[in-house]
Formats: structure tokens, sequence, C-alpha cells
């Protein structure tokens, strides 16, 4: 289902002639050297077991193993390969119809092989795509019994049993589709098929393939969920049209919703750090990233259906790397074309807005992007959209956070400004079956476990998942084309009763400074008075602080709730005065980072680590730092510097010292923001923000009138 017939031979003739590319030559050797411990011995086909343990790892190698036997058939036609798939799914004939339903430790409808129904639909999707490229060699008795008695079972229980899930639009919807869909082209069921592509009721809106394209991702290819839950439903939905394309049933499907599946495969990548990792918006692994199979897939599905060859660094290098195993051999050719017509280096990114919601108009995420000294990539996203959860379309989609303004940023070395994203320690059976820990909603949902104001130590929305679903920031400006700076300004109403919420972020490239700038201004306007607090989360080790932060006593939980419960509050400032500013230096690794603060009202900082309240130590004990202040109208103004360079087996130290002195607030109204960085040298710049209009601005400071055209002003003096 997934090869042109004219492929397979001209693959085949390549091998056999030795002239297929080194990296293709490469990948059949690991694969048949990975399949070789399989051959020839009776395959492993357990029973039942709980989440995560070796039942379920030992079901997900064998769909994997399926479909790379099958493959390497295509390719070899060696019979081994051949008799690997044969017995393996009529082994797995013989047991399944007897199998009672797998008992379910979550809200989601359990499987027979596995404790959830989405793991079902991935095995029936890759044992599908197995059997029909070895279908022709097997009797016809044993093409009916893996079909009546496998495949026709698996269908019944995800599209049947499950009917509201099968329909659901979400990441298990899109698995659900795709795997009845390679059933129905197996089976030659065009009613399946049809119900696969258009749902349940059939009119292509309440459940289906189309509808999932629909409805999950934004005209720019962002999708609900987030990078995480993106990147799994790449993989499905990528898989389905080349199917679809191949078998005739779609074959303008790359074409559809303006290339929506292109969109969707560029937009992710858009979402990466230097290192190839996924930001860790809504619940998400700090881990994944570019190695994913969906990202790889991704890679050759832009190569070979769109013509696009540009991609990024850590993702040309994951292709490139012999250790990489990738997922379909017949793109390769696109791969290989990938890797000829680029350098080494590939082409630097941009700064740019990425617009949320299906119809593009729920806010979204700006994404900004600068050169640092050694030629890195610094990366600042600010995260405004939609709330990444639905309730109107499934209970089970719930994966957003309350975050609406939240702030990361990738200094080209580290992520300095970090995201918590999801507690869940996955697949360790002991950590609560591997799933969501409770810690989830109680800290790493809630507001104050983001880089984002947190008003009267309460969460956006109250925490109510529907209200937030009704609600979404809105983008003010981006600006994404000057040399000296790029900025994103976006504003929240509602999220907190009687409070409007603004922030605007730029990076900043000085010509005395040698990394960019961070620069972060919040703003928050209320008729009434309330407590004011932003966190910033980091990694790294404290060196020196302004003012002191004074170690307490005795350590005690910040709060009492909305994540609070779970902060140890380990130290605490003096307060200082509007006029004055913060100062707060930590070394992470090789590199040291300086956030120079200060607020329009007396601001105190305060210290420590996650961690309280937290009996089953499912929460990792990770710093913050805090301003804390209180007002109707506040704002924060906050610099993030990059500087030196450490190497403790040298024992080398060098620029220690932030080249910023000290930022202050000169202006701020509901109209706009002014604010300055003085450097150690004595040089001043101003940075004006507009909230409203985008000017001409016009303003009195002490030293003068100020005027500046536009939303942002960079100005030395």
């Amino acid at each position: 289902m997934l090869f042109d017939v004219s492929e397979i031979q001209e693959l085949r003739a390549a091998l056999e002639s030795q002239s297929l590319p080194a990296r293709y030559r490469e990948q059949v050797r690991q694969d048949q050297a990975r399949l070789r411990p399989f051959l020839g011995v009776a395959p492993n086909i357990p029973g039942q077991g709980e989440a995560g343990g070796a039942e379920h790892a030992q079901h997900k190698q064998n769909y994997q193993l399926l479909h790379l036997a099958s493959q390497l058939w295509l390719l070899t036609e060696r019979p081994e390969y051949l008799a690997f798939v044969r017995a393996l799914l009529l082994g797995y004939v013989d047991i399944y119809e007897s199998l009672p339903s797998h008992v379910s430790k979550d809200s989601n409808p359990p499987g027979k092989l596995f404790h959830q129904c989405l793991n079902e639909s991935m095995w029936l999707l890759y044992g599908c795509d197995a059997y029909s490229n070895v279908k022709a060699q097997l009797s016809a008795e044993e093409q009916r019994h893996i079909e009546q008695r496998l495949f026709v079972p698996m269908v019944e229980l995800i599209a049947d049993h499950n009917a509201d899930d099968f329909d659901v639009i979400h990441n298990h919807g899109i698995w659900s589709v795709a795997a009845a869909a390679f059933a129905g082209l197996v089976l030659k069921d065009a009613t399946l098929v049809r119900r696969a592509l258009y749902g349940n009721a059939g009119d292509g809106v309440s459940g289906g393939f189309y509808a999932q394209l629909d409805r999950l991702f934004s005209p720019d290819g962002y999708y609900l969920e987030g990078p995480y839950y993106h990147r799994f439903a790449l993989r499905p939905m990528i898989l389905l049209a080349e199917a679809l394309k191949q078998n005739a049933v779609d074959e303008a499907i790359h074409e559809y919703r303006d290339g929506i599946i292109g969109k969707a495969i560029r937009c992710l990548f858009e979402l990466t750090f230097e290192d190839g990792r996924f930001i860790a918006i809504n619940d998400s692994s700090k881990t994944m990233g570019l190695t994913d199979e969906g990202a790889i897939l991704g890679a050759m599905t832009l190569a070979g259906r769109y013509g696009q060859t540009d991609l990024p660094v850590a993702l040309r290098e994951t292709l490139a790397s012999p250790s990489t195993t990738l997922p379909y051999l017949a793109s390769l050719r696109a791969l290989a074309r990938t890797l000829e017509e680029n350098d080494a280096q590939g082409s630097p990114r941009g700064s740019r807005f990425i617009a949320d919601g299906a119809s593009g108009d729920q806010g979204g995420i700006g994404v900004l992007r600068a050169s640092t000294e050694a030629g890195h990539e610094a990366m600042a996203y600010l995260s405004f959209g939609q709330h990444g959860s639905d309730p109107n379309l499934h209970s089970a989609l719930d994966h957003g956070h309350f975050d609406g303004l939240h702030l990361g940023f990738y200094n080209g070395r580290h992520e300095s400004l970090t995201d918590y994203g999801f507690c869940r320690w996955v697949n360790i059976e002991p950590k609560f079956g591997g799933r969501y820990t409770p810690e989830n909603k109680s800290y790493a949902k809630q507001t104050v476990a983001h880089n984002t104001l947190v008003v009267d130590e309460s969460s956006q929305h109250g925490l109510s998942t529907p209200r937030a679903c009704d609600n979404h920031g809105e983008l003010v400006h981006a600006e994404t084309t000057r040399s000296d700076l790029h900025g994103i300004s976006a504003r929240l109403t509602g999220y907190y009763d009687g409070v409007e919420l603004q922030r605007s972020v730029l990076l900043l490239n000085l010509p005395e400074v040698a990394e960019p700038l961070l620069v972060d201004i919040q703003c928050a306007d209320s008729d009434q008075q309330h407590r004011y607090d932003s966190p910033l989360h980091f990694m790294g080790q404290i060196m020196t602080t302004y003012p002191r932060l004074a170690p307490l006593e005795s350590p005690h939980a910040l709060g009492e709730a909305n994540g609070y419960q779970h902060l140890w509050k380990l130290a605490e400032s003096d307060a200082l005065d509007p006029d004055d500013s913060a100062r707060v230096t930590w070394l992470n690794d090789d590199t040291f980072t300086t956030a120079h603060i200060c607020a329009s009202n007396p601001v105190r900082l305060v210290h420590g680590l996650i961690g309280a309240a937290d009996p089953d130590n499912n929460l990792r004990n990770e710093p913050y730092l805090m301003a804390r202040s209180a007002g109707r109208r506040q704002v924060f103004a906050t610099l993030i510097e990059t500087h030196g360079y450490f190497n403790e087996a040298r024992e080398i130290s060098r620029g220690a010292r932030p080249s910023v002195d000290r930022i202050a607030i000169l202006f701020c109204d509901e109209t706009q923001v002014v604010v300055s960085l003085t450097l150690d040298s004595g040089k001043r710049y101003r940075l004006a923000a507009a909230r409203r209009e985008s000017g001409p601005h016009e303003v009195t400071l002490d030293d003068g009138r100020y005027r500046w055209n536009g939303w942002f002003d960079l100005s030395a003096g």
C-alpha cells in the first residue's frame, strides 16, 4: 500500500547491482541485522500485561518487525522474511478472538492486546500494511484466516464497539481512522474506507480523516494539542495519505486544504530548538524531538511529495546518521535528494508568527530567532493560542495547560527559560502505570508552572477547561524583518476576571553585546488591587544575586493551592523600589545567564525548588525565581543575557559578569512602555513598545521628549 510497483522493481535492481546510495545500502544492512535474531524461531506472542510492561513492549515490537520484514521481503524476496511475516500474523490469528478486553486504567477504552485501544489501532495499521506486502504469497485459506479472524475483529473493536472514539477529533482518532482505512484497503471493503475518510455519519465533519485535517490543524499547520502530540498525529496522517495516493483513492490528498499535510510538517519543524527538541507546550515530553518517526516521515514527505528539501540542521544530521532507522524504504530516494541538494549547514531559520485555530483566528505562537556569536540559533517563543484542549470534540482531548502568554527561551546552547512539560514517567509502570500522575493537574497544568504572569496566586480561567476553550489570546504585533530586533506582542482578556494582560517579547542585537538579548515586558491593567507574580523557571546553579536572597531558616511551601503548594520557598530578598533593578546570575553547564528584573511597583524576589507536597516524588526538583509585586497597573521588565564560558576540567572561567549593568522602566501607561538598558560601559539604549497603536508616539521622560513611529523602537542615548 505504500509502494508503487515500479519503485519496488527499481529498488530491487539497484540493490542487486550495488547502485543504491550508500546511506540506503547501510539502511538495508541495518534492517537485516535487526531482524536476524527473530528469523527461523517460533514467534514470541505474549498474552495481556500491564501498561508499559513486557507484554505491551513485545506486542509493539511485533508490529514493528512485521512492518519491517514485509518491506525487506518486497526488496529482497528472501523467503525467511516471508516466513517470519506469515508465522507472526497466523500466530495472532490463533489468540486474538479468545482474548478478553484489557483492563483499562484510564478514560481511554481498552483494546485486547493493549490497555488502550489507541495501541490496537497502531498494531492494525502496521499489521495490515505488512499483510498487503505478502498477501499474494499466502494461500487462500491463510488469507481468509488473517482477514476474518484478525483484521475484521480488530476493526469491529476499533470502529464499531468504540464508535464514539472512532469519530473523535483527536490524535487517537487519526490513528483509528488510518487503521480502519488500511484494513478497508486490504479487505477490499470500500464502505469501510469511506467510513474512515468521512466518519460514521458520512458527513466528513463529525468524524473521519478529512475532519481531522480540517479541525485539528490551523491554516499555518499548527496542531491543536501542541508539538508533542503533533508529531504523534503526523505518523498516521502521512502513512494514510501515502496509501490513499498509491491506491488511487485520493490522488490529490497532498493538495487537500491548500497542502495542509505539508504545512503541518513544516510547522512542527518550526517548533523545535536548534538541538532538535520540540518546545514543550501543553502536555509534552522534554526530550521528544526530530528523531521521532513522525518527524522523519515528514522529512521524506516534504521531499517526495512537495519538492521541499530545506530541513532543520538537527533533522538533517539525524537523517544522515547511520544509527537512524528510516521508516519506509521507497522514500529514501527523496531522502537521498534531500541530503545531496543541501550543504551541511542548511538555511538559517527566521522569525515568524504561527496562527492557531482551525480558521487561524485563535491567537497563536510567536517564534523569534537570532544568530549567536558562535553562529548558533537563539530562539524565544511566546504562546497565546487556544487552550490545547476541546471537550466539545472529546473528553480525552484535554492536554492543554493554563499558560497564556507563556515565554520560553533557548539561548543557542541551552534551554535557558524552561517549560516543565507534562508530569508523567512514560511507560514506567511503578510510576502510576506510566500514565499522567496526579501532579500533572495539581502542578504542571497550573499557570505558576510556566513563565507567565500569575494574578492573586490563582490559575488562568480558574483551571476550568471549558472556560479556557472559549477564550484565546490576541496578536497585537509581530516584527520579524528588522536587523536590530525581532519582536512579538500579544494580549489576553478574560483569563483573569477584571485584569487585562499584555506581553511584548523582543530579541535584540546590540553591537556592544556578543549574544542576542531577550527583553520581556509584561503589563497588567486592572481597576482593583492584585498580587502579581512573575516566575522564571530555569536550569542551573545560582552564582550571584542583587539584592541578596536570604535563605529561610525553615523552607516551606510557597502557597496552599494552584501549584504553589508544590513550590518550596528557600530564599527571599528585601523589597526593591521601582527605580532599582534586581540581578540574578546562574550557571548552566558551561554558560552563564543573568536575569535583570525591574517593576513599576516595589518588587521582592523569591527563589526555590519544585517538589513540595509530593509524597511519591513524581515532580522533578528544578529551580525557579519569582518576582512578586502588587498594585492595580503593573509592569515587569526583564532582560535575559547569555554570557561567558566555564570549563571546570580546564579550570577556565571567563565573562562571568554580564555586559548589561541595569534595566529601568522610564515610562508606562495603557498605550506604551519605555525601558532603558544601561551597559557596563555606561552606554544607554532606550527600548519602546507600543501597546495599542503603531504610532506616532510621544512621551515625556526626565531627559526630554521622546518620539518614535511603529510598534517597537530601539535607539541609543
